[in-house]
């Protein structure tokens, strides 16, 4: 949250929108960095986070108003907004947010960028046409849902699950999600379940690769229909095969901004091992690209629906709706 601040470039005087406003904490920074000259309007969703918000920021004696609505349609009645920061991932940027912002306004929201729900957290640019990104930070949040739908609904992904229920509790063994999942055989999904049972076993990656740099090509890079992550005791991305008898993943720990990460694991025979290293290889033959090297685009159609545009990172050039 405090990178996000700083990234934000917020100064006295300015007008800023917030999209989810969670407890009110940061509406409340927002209202310090802006001082008693500008104004800051938070909105949410949720009528029990909205009430709970205006609850702790009256108490604390902060000026915000917090109102309740849709954080995809903005808040029209204080616009133009100098910045908008969104506490929500979304996949998409929202007309209302370039329509409410200043011809030089800044937008931060966490987009997510690929399959597996991976997120960058940019800070946009207002164009003549759309955004283009000033900076980016990794990152990631809940997501950005409609009215009625629950935080389950919103995050649900194909996933493959083997639970043990023998308990009073019950508990995940195996934990599987990514889209690759959904076009996989009955076949290949038993087997690629007891694949992912067994012990595994550790292999060098030949390298020590920053952990979210290495993650965040991974996920961009690697095509879908072989891209994974794993739940549970550790978040790890990785590779399958078709045929569901090979699993090949990293660990990457986001403790800090460098943390690394220098073996993989590998369950089952070795084409998913391959195919992950052919990867790392790659990283390393491209200057070993982080977060800092990926731009990004927002343009508009005439349906008013966002592309993003995701350039850098050693990628070809991609749009997603």
């Amino acid at each position: 949250m405090a990178l996000m601040l700083e990234q934000l470039q917020l100064e006295e005087g300015m007008r800023v929108l917030e999209v989810g406003a969670g407890t009110g904490y940061n509406a409340a920074l927002l209202s310090l960095l802006v001082g008693p000259r500008g104004r800051v309007v938070a909105v949410d969703i949720d009528p029990e986070l909205v009430r709970g918000a205006r609850r702790s920021l009256r108490v604390g004696g902060y000026r915000v108003r917090v109102v309740m609505g849709d954080g995809r349609a903005g808040f029209t009645e204080l616009a133009p907004y100098d910045r908008i920061i969104v506490t929500a991932s979304s996949d998409s940027v929202a007309p209302a947010w370039f329509e409410q912002l200043q011809p030089s306004g800044l937008l931060e929201v966490p987009l997510r960028l690929s399959a597996t729900g991976t997120q960058a957290i940019p800070l946009l640019r207002k164009t003549r046409g759309g955004f283009r990104s000033a900076a980016i930070l990794t990152g990631g949040f809940m997501p950005l849902r409609p009215a009625g739908e629950d935080v389950v609904t919103a995050l649900r992904q194909p996933t493959l699950l083997a639970s043990d229920a023998t308990g009073s509790g019950g508990s995940s063994l195996v934990q599987l999600a990514g889209e690759a999942l959904r076009t996989l055989s009955p076949r290949a999904k038993r087997r690629l379940l007891s694949t992912a049972l067994g012990d595994g076993r550790s292999r060098p990656l030949g390298l020590r690769a920053n952990s979210s740099a290495l993650a965040l090509f991974l996920s961009l890079r690697v095509p879908t229909r072989y891209l994974v992550t794993t739940a549970g005791d550790r978040f790890a991305i990785g590779v399958i095969s078709r045929d569901g008898s090979s699993l090949a993943v990293i660990e990457p720990s986001f403790a800090h901004s460098n943390s690394t990460v220098s073996t993989l694991r590998v369950f089952g025979e070795s084409d998913a091992e391959r195919l992950l290293l052919q990867h790392v290889r790659d990283w390393e033959r491209r200057g070993r690209p982080a977060e800092g090297d990926l731009e990004l685009s927002v343009t508009y159609d005439a349906r008013h629906a966002s592309r993003v545009r995701r350039d850098g990172l050693g990628l070809d050039p991609v749009t997603r709706d």
